[in-house]
């Protein structure tokens, strides 16, 4: 039986969702997919090399098809930011902060991994940001958007309160709005 690339990436995803870095195991992943163990590590040789793809595959998602700079950069920011409170609210986690949590630097490639899909979701709303106010106040609006919107994410998954996420969205956008309209008239 021949199994995709992507259809073990986007299950190891799900069971990283659910159960964690240490609670999923590349057994549950071969049973999953329909894999004998033994053809599982012949495409990811462990499950840290797992991470990797899966948070790639997050990413592209996310920000893969964007034409970034093609809309205003309000429109976009909301947009941006709107698409990744509804896929945390729709899946009630946060597989890279599942994983930034179960990963240690006996994990190096996994943590990196996790680093580096925050810091590229940090720098895409930077550069969105960027286009309407100076970069250092883009980069803290950009790293206070992330933090409550996966904050949001644990009243989601604790008591499935998606009011609070959508709280992190209206408030990100106004502290976005407001930092603009500071740029424009202090620039006058």
């Amino acid at each position: 039986m021949k199994v995709m690339r992507e259809t073990i990436v986007s299950t190891a995803r799900e069971l990283f969702r659910s159960r964690g870095y240490a609670g999923a195991s590349m057994n549950d992943l071969a049973d999953a997919v329909g894999l004998k163990k033994s053809s599982l590590y012949v495409r990811f040789p462990n499950k840290e090399a797992l991470v990797p793809a899966v948070l790639d595959l997050t990413l592209q998602e996310t920000f893969g098809e964007r034409d970034l700079g093609s809309k205003q950069w309000d429109a976009e920011f909301v947009e941006v930011i709107e698409l990744i409170a509804t896929t945390l609210t729709d899946r009630g986690r946060c597989v890279g902060l599942h994983l930034a949590y179960g990963t240690s630097d006996e994990t190096p490639i996994a943590k990196d991994a996790v680093r580096a899909f925050f810091q590229a979701h940090r720098n895409h709303l930077s550069s969105i940001l960027s286009r309407a106010m100076p970069a250092d106040v883009a980069w803290n609006i950009a790293t206070d958007t992330l933090a409550r919107l996966e904050g949001a994410t644990a009243f989601v998954a604790i008591f499935e309160e998606k009011d609070a996420m959508k709280r992190a969205v209206r408030l990100s956008i106004e502290e976005a709005k407001n930092a603009a309209a500071a740029t424009s008239l202090s620039s006058r």
